[in-house]
């Protein structure tokens, strides 16, 4: 199967880096969301806002490679507070073991490891984990601020900017019986 151009620097020959134990390569690239498959959630409020970073490093062990994988996701939404625009970046580590398909350490992990991957074939295909982690890191209800006041639920306004000057009062229904006497007795509360 071929793989598509953006795609080839997520592509690790597992062969070439198992002959010499210790080896190591270390690839940087961008990558569009569209040319991973990316969707972002419906039931998020930001999407994906340029290219994806991904930095590779291997390392191959005497029966397996272990592939660090540095995701970084750059996004823009709308924060959930005050509907304003925000962008950010979420930048996630993904450490996982591969080893070809029927080699004893394929499919198992030991006690305090991970699982190790098994590979069909002669390349570690990176693409799948870059996608899964880009979707998954990606901001469902981002904020502008975790001090973000929001919008007066009266009349519309930024209260980031200032008060608005609108009287919101929350009522709870537990206390509605406790308000009626209060009115009863001429006490406005």
């Amino acid at each position: 199967m071929a793989v598509p151009v953006p795609l080839r620097p997520l592509r690790l020959n597992l062969v070439e880096l198992l002959r010499q134990p210790g080896a190591e390569r270390h690839a940087e690239c961008t990558v569009d969301p569209a040319d991973l498959g990316c969707v972002a959630p419906e039931s998020s409020t930001a999407d994906f806002d340029g290219p994806v970073s991904v930095v590779i490093d291997a390392v191959s062990g005497v029966d397996d490679v272990e592939v660090t994988t540095v995701v970084r996701i750059p996004w823009v939404g709308s924060c959930r507070r005050c509907l304003s625009e925000v962008r950010g970046e979420v930048a996630t580590t993904v450490v996982e073991r591969f080893a070809p398909e029927g080699s004893p350490v394929a499919g198992r992990g030991e006690r305090s490891e991970a699982e190790v991957i098994a590979v069909i074939g002669d390349q570690i295909d990176l693409a799948p984990t870059v996608r899964e982690t880009a979707v998954i890191e990606l901001p469902v209800a981002p904020l502008c601020s975790p001090e973000c006041r929001g919008i007066c639920a009266e009349c519309g306004a930024d209260l980031n900017l200032g008060d608005c000057g609108c009287r919101v009062v929350v009522a709870d229904d537990r206390w509605s019986a406790l308000d009626a006497l209060r009115q009863q007795l001429g006490d406005g509360g």
